[in-house]
This record gives C-alpha cells, sequence and structure tokens, in this order.
C-alpha cells in the first residue's frame, strides 16, 4: 500500500471512530440513557452536544501538541502533561483568577465607580492570556533546563519536565488553598482531573476551536520540515531546514494549544502521548498524515472517556449506590499510565527516553 492511500485508509479508521465515539456521546448522558424526549429534550440533547464539542476540541488540541512536541524534542515520550505545559497553563489560569478575586476583595481603585467591576471581569477574561503565558514559560523552562552543551538531551527534557509538571500542579493547589474553603478550593481537584466545563461559556469554546483549527493547519502546512527536523541538526540544516526557526514555531503553536485544552477541560494527562502513536502506528511516518490522524484519535479519545465518565455515573445509580460523573482525566491517565510503561520498558538500560 502506497503512503498517500495508507495515510487516507488511516485517516477514514479515525474519522469512524471518532464518529462512533460522538454517537455514544450523544445517547449516553449524565442523567439518563437514550436519546432524549419529552418537553426538555432539546436543552438536553444541546448539553450533551456542548460536552461533545469541548472534549473533541481538547482532545485534538492536545493530541496535535503532543505530535508537535515529540518532533521539536526528538523524544517519543514527549506529551503537553508530562512536559509541563498543561500544568503551566493550570497554574497561569490559577494565577489570574487569584489576581481577579484579590482586586475585587481590595476594591484597587475608588469603589464609587466602576473600575474594579471593569477589571474583574478583564482579569477574569484574561484566563486564556494566563494559560498561554503559563504554558509557554514551563515550556520555556524544560527547552532551557533540558539541554546538555547546547544540545537537547531525551532524558533531561523528560526529567525536567515531569519536575516542572510537579511544581505546577503543587502551585495549583497551593493558589486554591491560598483562596479560602469559599472559594475554587471545592472544586480544584475535580478540575485538575479534567473538567469538560468551559471557562467563559461558548465564546471561549469557539475562540479555542478557531485557534486549535489554526494551529492543526499550521503543523500540517509545516508537515515536510517536521520529518527534516526529526534528523540531526546538522543534517536538517544541509536539507534547508532552519531548525531554530521551527523550534520557535513549534514551541508557540504547542504552547496555544496545551493552553486551549485546559480553558476547556482542565490539565487532561497523556491524550498527547497515547494519540500521536496511535496515529503512527496507523498513518506511517511521514508528519502531515500523523496530524490528521492523530488530531481524530484525540477527539475521539476524550469523547470515550466522557462517555465511560457518564455511563460509570449511570450505572452506578441504578445500582443504588451513585459515585457521580468520573472525570475525564481518570481514564486517560489509566490507560496512558499503561502505554507510557510500554513505550518506556525498551528503551530502559539504553540510555535513551
Amino acid at each position: 500500500m502506497s503512503a498517500s492511500r495508507r495515510v487516507v485508509v488511516a485517516g477514514l479508521v479515525a474519522l469512524v471512530v471518532l464518529a462512533g465515539a460522538a454517537v455514544l456521546r450523544l445517547w449516553v448522558g449524565t442523567s439518563a440513557w437514550g436519546w432524549p424526549v419529552g418537553e426538555n429534550a432539546s436543552a438536553i440533547l444541546g448539553f450533551r452536544v456542548d460536552r461533545l464539542l469541548v472534549a473533541a476540541v481538547a482532545g485534538l488540541a492536545l493530541a496535535v501538541s503532543g505530535v508537535s512536541l515529540q518532533a521539536l524534542l526528538r523524544n517519543p515520550l514527549a506529551e503537553p502533561y508530562l512536559l509541563g505545559l498543561s500544568t503551566g497553563a493550570a497554574a497561569g489560569m490559577m494565577a489570574v483568577v487569584m489576581l481577579s478575586r484579590w482586586a475585587a476583595a481590595r476594591d484597587v481603585v475608588d469603589a464609587d465607580t466602576d473600575a474594579v467591576a471593569w477589571l474583574t471581569s478583564l482579569l477574569g477574561g484574561g484566563q486564556a492570556v494566563g494559560a498561554m503565558l503559563g504554558a509557554a514559560l514551563s515550556m520555556g523552562v524544560v527547552f532551557v533546563l533540558g539541554r546538555r552543551r547546547g544540545v537537547l538531551d531525551p532524558l533531561g527534557v523528560l526529567l525536567v519536565g515531569v519536575i516542572v509538571s510537579t511544581i505546577n500542579g503543587a502551585l495549583v493547589l497551593l493558589m486554591s488553598h491560598l483562596s479560602g474553603p469559599g472559594g475554587v478550593r471545592d472544586d480544584v481537584a475535580r478540575w485538575m482531573m479534567g473538567s469538560l466545563s468551559v471557562t467563559g461559556g461558548n465564546t471561549t469554546l469557539v475562540v479555542v476551536a478557531v485557534l486549535t483549527g489554526l494551529g492543526w493547519w499550521w503543523l500540517w502546512w509545516r508537515g515536510r520540515a517536521l520529518d527534516v527536523a526529526t534528523l540531526s541538526d546538522e543534517e536538517a540544516v544541509s536539507l534547508g531546514v532552519n531548525v531554530a526557526r521551527l523550534r520557535v514555531e513549534m514551541f508557540g503553536v504547542a504552547a496555544v494549544l496545551a493552553g486551549g485544552a485546559v480553558l476547556l477541560a482542565g490539565p487532561v494527562a497523556f491524550v498527547g502521548l497515547i494519540a500521536p502513536h496511535a496515529g503512527r502506528a496507523l498513518a506511517g511516518a511521514g508528519h502531515r498524515g500523523v496530524l490528521i490522524v492523530s488530531g481524530l484519535l484525540g477527539a475521539a479519545l476524550l469523547v470515550s472517556a466522557d462517555v465511560a465518565g457518564a455511563a460509570v455515573k449511570l450505572g452506578s445509580e441504578q445500582f443504588g449506590h451513585p459515585v457521580g460523573l468520573v472525570p475525564v482525566g481518570v481514564w486517560t491517565a489509566l490507560v496512558g499510565g499503561v502505554s507510557f510503561v510500554v513505550l518506556l520498558r525498551p528503551r530502559l538500560g539504553r540510555g535513551e527516553v
């Protein structure tokens, strides 16, 4: 089978998988099984469609970001959560929330004017900016500290990423604790495990979807350069690829995609690891094909995780022991943790990751 035909077949398979997950999500609700009927049917269906779209966009963003990071760092184990981008975005969002609450509580400007409300609204809307900056800062730290003698060290990048991710997670928990029991602390634990609730409403979803689509297209357009960038810097330069500029581009796109995904679904782990490897197995090594297939599979993965969470909730209620909606990050962590071990084990003892 030719490479182009393989990509087409793989893309169709991924599209069918995503369509199947979407149908299941519309059939399995958070309050009842089956297609919604009755006077509230349209509202219930709209709620399911909203969660479906949020999961699909966030999953696609994380998957495409994972492809970008693996090419950028030449590390098959790179993904937004492990490298600290997702938790960095979460920390940036929490910092904006804390600053907004502080400004409102302190009345930093004249309380007789509307400036306090305006400032609070501005900072609240700035959660997107905080997420992007947090992801970019984390990626910058990993990129700088993961270098040894000017060369990216695969093991060093992974270790630094895990440390940065841990620190970011601690900062999120610290800020939520400092906010007090009446603030965001009550919801932060569930949000950290993945929560498909859009901060800012449908406007945020539309903006993140547009940015994700543009990032997906940009990476696809640069797919040939990504293929060359997986070679050594000397070989890539000899073939006409400006590796330094390409890395800056990938750096920015990965940060925007990870930040957008966190805005929609919280810091979900391992989607950016599972989907790229599954996409590469189906579509081959060419990055253009991998980006298409991985994006669709990433969307399908997060939608399926939401289906599983809703199914467990409904099943537990039928058995008389309700447990609530299981966060999507629980399922991706379970599948992703096993996948990570499987991918890591062949590299142990060989000095590479």
